[in-house]
């Protein structure tokens, strides 16, 4: 119906203006809307397909336990040494990833059986709606302003079930692209890693939270790793591949290919692969230094939850919310980067890896991207904060920023799909906001989207904390939960293009 929507419109709004054009143009206005098909979709089918992933989903989940069983106490007194360490390691990594498909399938399973009912009701409002003008048709010849009324209801259901049909949809392809950009191994396509290689890697998270939320590697981190490693000369990947045959866990091995995807030097990779080597089995150590953010629970609620390195918050100093945001963006998306902050490059040095060290290596990293001190200036214009996020995430991530513009919930609703994508893949999305005083005086802040979960996303806000907000704040004007009152409406966007 969608290309015939605006013409139907303009039909209910002549044949509901008083009549004015009489006998002739309602029936005109009634026959447009008989011929009107209805929503499409099988709520049958649906429902069919959402048992048998109920199913998939029962026997992955009965699968899954067998394999961690496995995984934790047959496999250790079988075998011993390296073998039973990388043995573990794939059979474990497969258990995750039987619980990560059930977990997605399940997922599946309810938005087919949502999609079901949707389109049900949708399909039923245009029925329902088709009996009405049927009846208006066959009195318009007689009581003309009760054929007009009947006729009138008749199509606001037609447009109801329209509207309906084209929300459950729109809500389905979110929440299955959303599902999708959760198939990490599949991402690793590479022909140099087998398929316990990808297995492993990408399910390789990071300890003290739900391993589902703390993944080490992104979909883009895989795609974009998968692409360098083929590309590598036989001596580059020869030195590349020992050092993932030397690493001490999972979680090692998954950091060195997110420093490949982020577009380093095999030399620089050798150097830093050194520098972390003896921290290797030590996956919290690994965390701390090498990933600002990572979620302690896959709860997104409206709580703040404070940004730390030890205890010093990753927090901006003046008004420099956007260097702040994309220096912590930045660290994000290149462990590299990220060492360099917490450890000056001097893993074991107590000097150089304290808190103090740290603040301080935060801020001339700050103040080198806001291009002067910190206490002085007005902040950052948009046009500077496209140019940090090209300079300071873009490289890492593969992506070239743009300013879009959003003034309106209209606006903020249609690009709602695109933001959360690219978060789901990786890549961070500078987000703007402001709010005016009394005297209609505006001011400005800028976060950083890092994540995005059931129609909600996940705010760092440089003031040194994550919180999650939901589609209808984004849009609709109630942000101050991630920043404050003073700064409710979201004003745009740095979207990866």
């Amino acid at each position: 119906m969608a290309a015939d929507r605006q013409d139907l419109e303009k039909w209910r709004t002549l044949a509901g203006a008083g009549g004015f054009l009489g006998r002739v143009a309602l029936r005109t206005a009634i026959d447009s809307y008989l011929a009107a098909p209805p929503p499409k979709g099988d709520p049958g089918e649906l429902r069919a397909m959402a048992g048998t992933y109920q199913a998939i989903a029962k026997d992955a989940d009965g699968l899954r336990v067998d394999v961690d069983t496995l995984a934790t106490s047959r496999l250790p007194a079988v075998w011993v040494g390296q073998a039973q360490q990388q043995a573990s390691e794939v059979v474990g990594a497969v258990a995750d990833e039987l619980g990560h498909s059930v977990t997605v399938v399940d997922r599946a399973r309810l938005e087919l059986d949502v999609l079901a009912d949707g389109i049900e009701q949708a399909q039923s409002a245009h029925t329902t709606g088709q009996q009405a003008l049927h009846q208006a048709r066959n009195e318009v010849d007689g009581d003309f302003e009760r054929a007009r009324s009947i006729a009138l209801a008749g199509m606001d259901q037609v447009l109801a079930g329209d509207d309906l049909a084209r929300e459950c949809q729109e809500c389905a392809a979110r929440q299955f692209t959303d599902l999708a950009s959760q198939a990490r191994a599949s991402q690793l396509d590479s022909e140099h890693l087998d398929a316990a290689d990808r297995l492993v890697l990408g399910q390789s998270a990071v300890p003290g939270g739900p391993h589902d939320v703390n993944v080490i590697m992104s979909a883009n981190d895989a795609e974009r790793a998968a692409t360098r490693l083929d590309e590598l000369s036989a001596d580059d990947r020869a030195r590349f591949d020992a050092l993932l045959d030397a690493a001490k866990s999972p979680q090692e091995q998954a950091y060195l290919m997110r420093a490949l995807a982020a577009g380093h030097s095999i030399e620089d990779i050798e150097e830093f692969g050194e520098q972390i080597h003896p921290y290797g089995d030590d996956p919290e150590w690994l965390r701390d230094h090498l990933q600002p953010i990572y979620n302690r629970t896959d709860e997104t609620t409206g709580d703040t939850v404070p940004v730390t390195y030890g205890e010093t918050e990753w927090e901006q100093t003046g008004g420099t919310c956007v260097a702040a945001s994309s220096v912590t963006a930045r660290a994000m998306v290149d462990p590299l980067y990220a060492f360099e902050l917490t450890t000056g490059g001097n893993p074991g040095d107590p000097e150089s890896t304290s808190q103090e060290a740290f603040a301080a290596r935060f801020l001339d990293e700050t103040e080198r991207v806001y291009g002067g001190p910190a206490t002085e200036g007005n902040g950052m214009t948009k046009d500077e904060g496209v140019t940090a996020a090209n300079d300071e995430i873009g490289p890492a991530t593969g992506a070239e920023y743009e300013f879009r513009d959003l003034n309106t919930p209209e606006d903020r609703e249609a690009i709602f799909n695109d933001v959360a994508e690219s978060v789901d893949e990786g890549r961070p999305v500078p987000i703007q906001v402001e709010g005016f005083d009394d005297q209609g005086n505006r001011s400005g802040h800028q976060m950083m989207i890092i994540g995005h979960e059931n129609g909600m996303l996940q705010i760092y806000n440089p003031w040194g904390h994550t919180v999650w907000v939901s589609e209808d704040d984004f849009v609709n004007g109630n942000m101050a939960g991630a920043s404050d009152e003073r700064l409710p409406t979201v004003d745009g966007v740095h979207l990866p293009a």
